[in-house]
């Protein structure tokens, strides 16, 4: 009897089938629901004491005081279309992270000025990733979901992550990581079940992952190892396999590029020393060392999590030599990690999937390969952080005592090494996150971690120098607030003097003294204090000729002093170092107009109120300037406007 050959699409059907009995994998053990959601709650409760938190640090620059995303619904395109810090008074910005902004325009649209739907995005995104990490590790290594459940749990509890979760403008740190794990997680299921959709999931959500923060980059080796370790693939199957990840990579660069680039942005220089201290270090050596010494305090401050502080600058830490113990030191521990990583490869042993992730995850933040912006900072060991609390999962639950012989039921041991840690991360968490109420509080605990950092003494005394902090205070105290600031800027000018944000400040402080000297009829306090504004501004321009703001706020003090072309000149070159910068476009109209040069005045005003259209003086300015040259419909609609703004507020 003749037998008929297969066609082409059984043929297709059987080698599918054949490839699909090579690679996937049925899951070995019963996980019960609750293991889902015990990460999940606990991330909640441990971070639920954040909910009630104001602003704090950097959510200024990115929220507060960003007239972007203070357009809320309104600015969505700007910001998908220009650089992070867009909208913001600075100069230089080469990030473009516009998934998180967005969400805050949206957060700002629904509820203005207040910090609660931005600690609620943290909080519940984070409890998500916890969930993440678990299923997919589950999925991963699905005879080990012992190790799963604890290495979620640590990351839950972990008290390093406080600066992300407690903070909102670190929204970009929990979507990077949270959309990459996805999309690892998306691509390991494209592999292993082969069906095409999370393929084109995976890629989406690298992309946003991108989107949110460009140190998503690191995540692209962890692919091919995923396929390696968890799929039992060969290295070059693995690194083949793994090629549609550079296409949302390639994408987004070329996006990035041409956003950045396109808008005539300012280049700016490298790190000043109180941002990055290995700028200090002026060789290469040197600036290696101190690289892994700085690793090497990282890796300590994930596995003891305490003292933790939000600042380390220049000169609370300063380079390490090689002869120095913390560089000998961090470099055997390190170079054992890495020597025992690599060991495991070749075993597909989960412990060292664990350790490379962590090695791949910090390559960018350890300064060792390329200098970023910063030396350090907690928030830059979220991501690595995973890889050594599944080093810590993988050790405890791989013992003799990890056993489960009923599904959910843990051994006495395993309770007994596990929970002791979990609580005592969980406490140090939760005492933690009071000290990210605002910056208030985050300052002032700065004091006690890191008190010769010069960027805690500079944050200081910008805090107490703030009006709406000085006016916090009875009367009487006033005048010792107001010394305490110029104390601790004084203080950091003393720990780097070439610190021009501090230089900046006291140039602030002291101009509103003067104006208030002015007020009371005090005229020498005033001249006093208005030629000390002048002498900090010029030093502040002596270290960085090129800020925007230093010659707004000197121009400002020559305007108030009636010297208009010098105030002119200056708000021209504030405005020439940044053509979007607000306030400066307010004050070059206001001194054409102060010349009479009413057409050009009203054409800086509308190029303010373009730029920020909640400003409301600039409104009033241009509404006058039209009264001036005798259009009363025309004022009336701009003065109207400021009335509207005004009683907003």
């Amino acid at each position: 009897m003749s037998q008929r050959k297969p066609g082409k699409r059984e043929k297709f059907a059987a080698a599918a089938q054949a490839r699909e009995s090579e690679t996937k994998i049925d899951r070995s053990v019963k996980v019960p629901t609750w293991w889902f959601l015990l990460p999940v709650i606990t991330a909640f409760l441990v971070y639920a004491n954040t909910l009630g938190h104001g602003f704090a640090l950097d959510d200024y620059a990115a929220i507060l005081e960003n007239a972007d995303t203070r357009k809320g619904f309104a600015a969505i395109g700007d910001i998908f279309s220009t650089s992070y810090r867009h909208g913001y008074t600075m100069i230089g910005d080469e990030l473009y992270r516009p998934l998180p902004k967005a969400l805050f325009a949206i957060c700002w649209q629904l509820a203005p000025d207040s910090a609660a739907p931005g600690h609620w995005t943290n909080v519940i995104l984070f409890a998500i990733t916890c969930f993440v990490i678990f299923r997919s590790l589950n999925r991963w290594f699905p005879s080990h979901p012992l190790m799963a459940l604890i290495a979620s749990m640590l990351f839950a509890v972990h008290p390093v992550h406080t600066e992300v979760v407690a903070n909102i403008k670190s929204l970009d740190e929990i979507l990077s990581f949270l959309l990459g794990f996805i999309s690892l997680d998306l691509f390991f299921r494209y592999h292993n079940e082969h069906k095409k959709r999370f393929l084109v999931l995976g890629s989406f959500t690298l992309f946003g992952a991108f989107l949110s923060k460009e140190s998503t980059i690191t995540f692209l080796p962890l692919f091919p190892l995923l396929l390696w370790f968890a799929l039992d693939f060969d290295w070059k199957k693995a690194i083949v396999s793994s090629w549609p990840v550079l296409l949302p990579t390639l994408v987004f660069f070329l996006i990035r590029h041409q956003i950045l680039y396109s808008e005539g942005m300012f280049t700016p220089g490298p790190p000043s020393v109180a941002d990055n201290m290995l700028q200090y270090a002026k060789d290469p050596l040197l600036r290696f060392t101190s690289a892994v010494a700085m690793l090497g305090r990282y890796l300590q401050v994930l596995l003891v999590p305490s003292p933790l502080t939000f600042d380390l600058s220049f000169p609370q830490v300063t380079p390490e030599g090689p002869g120095s113990f913390r560089f000998i030191v961090s470099a055997v521990v390190l170079t054992g990690l890495l020597v025992l990583a690599f060991w495991g490869l070749s075993k597909r042993t989960g412990w060292s999937f664990a350790l490379l992730f962590f090695f791949v995850t910090v390559s960018v933040s350890s300064n060792i390969f390329v200098l970023i912006g910063t030396h350090y900072g907690e928030r830059l060991m979220y991501m690595p952080s995973f890889g050594i609390v599944l080093s810590l999962a993988w050790l405890i639950s791989h013992g003799k005592w990890a056993t489960i012989d009923k599904p959910g039921r843990l051994s006495p041991m395993v309770i007994a090494i596990t929970l002791p840690i979990l609580l005592v991360y969980s406490g140090l968490t939760v005492a933690r996150n009071p000290v990210w109420k605002d910056n208030g509080t985050l300052y002032y605990s700065g004091l006690t971690s890191a008190p010769n950092s010069v960027r805690v003494q500079y944050y200081q005394g910008l805090y107490l120098g703030k009006e709406e902090t000085i006016a916090g205070f009875p009367m009487e105290s006033r005048d010792s607030v107001v010394k305490a600031a110029f104390k601790h800027l004084n203080r950091a000018t003393e720990l780097y003097p070439s610190f021009h944000d501090a230089w900046t400040q006291l140039g602030v402080i002291s101009f509103r003294q003067a104006q208030l000297a002015r007020n009371a009829g005090d005229t020498l306090t005033m001249k006093k204090y208005m030629d000390n504004a002048l002498k900090y501004y010029s030093e502040a321009l002596r270290y960085n000729p090129y800020d925007p703001v230093v010659y707004n706020n000197s121009a400002t003090v020559y305007f108030e002093a009636g010297n208009i072309q010098e105030a002119f000149k200056r708000f021209q070159k504030a405005v020439e170092y940044k053509p979007d910068y607000a306030d400066a476009l307010m004050n070059l109209g206001s001194c054409y107009g102060m010349m009479g040069q009413f057409d050009q005045a009203i054409q800086y005003f509308d190029k303010c109120i373009a730029v920020d259209p909640s400003k409301a003086q600039a409104w009033y300015f241009a509404g006058i300037t039209w009264r001036n040259k005798g259009d009363e419909n025309k004022a009336a609609y701009y003065l109207g406007q400021f009335e509207r703004l005004n009683g907003k507020k």
